[in-house]
């Protein structure tokens, strides 16, 4: 079976007979969550929404990662006891007698040395203009794959980003929804980092009842 980066959401749809939703409670109790942002988090975040103002339309994948994705996930702080982000981690899962996989931007699970449990992931980090593939249906099967190796019956969270834009996705079963596009040029900014900072409060719960 093809590697994640090769999928499309209609082809996603279809093989895993999942069901676009335009509402999810999952979805909505996470973005109506909001976490408070100390005085030193709204400095960063407005000194790294000016930064990606400027440079929107100039920076390359890589530059538009290292100078303002990651300085804004490593200030939200997913490295934690219970869990950490992995970077550029390959996921495998088989299904239906074939294998689903590959290499995943970023990703938070349980486990320190390598990814055990996942529970969210964003995805893609492409440039708007050069966007290339079918970003949603990368990210949803990638965690279909989640999913499927989790086996908990627990919702998948997802985000992936496109330049400026941010869109947040749950699947639960074989439901799945995803928010209007986030502007991290705009003050949507200060949502956006709330609703990661969110996502670790929603990771621990997970946590909880696992154990």
């Amino acid at each position: 079976m093809k590697s994640f980066s090769k999928w499309t959401i209609a082809e996603v749809e279809e093989t895993f007979a999942l069901n676009p939703c335009k509402q999810l409670e999952s979805l909505n109790q996470w973005l109506d969550a909001t976490a408070s942002l100390a005085p030193d988090e709204q400095d960063l975040i407005a000194e790294l929404r000016e930064k990606l103002l400027d440079h929107v339309w100039d920076w390359n994948e890589s530059e538009l990662k290292g100078k303002f994705i990651f300085p804004l996930l490593a200030a939200v702080n997913f490295d934690e006891e219970q869990y950490q982000s992995f970077i550029e981690r390959e996921i495998s899962m088989a299904i239906d007698n074939d294998t689903i996989s590959g290499v995943v931007d970023f990703f938070v699970a349980s486990g320190k040395r390598y990814p055990k449990h996942p529970y969210f992931f964003i995805h893609e980090f492409k440039k708007e203009r050069e966007a290339s593939g079918d970003p949603l249906g990368q990210l949803i099967v990638t965690m279909v794959a989640a999913q499927k190796l989790n086996n908990d019956g627990k919702p998948v969270y997802g985000c992936y980003v496109m330049d400026r834009l941010w869109f947040f996705v749950v699947l639960q079963g074989k439901d799945y929804a995803g928010s209007l596009a986030y502007d991290a040029t705009k003050d949507d900014i200060k949502e956006i980092f709330s609703i990661l900072k969110k996502m670790k409060e929603f990771i621990l719960k997970l946590i909880v009842t696992e154990q």
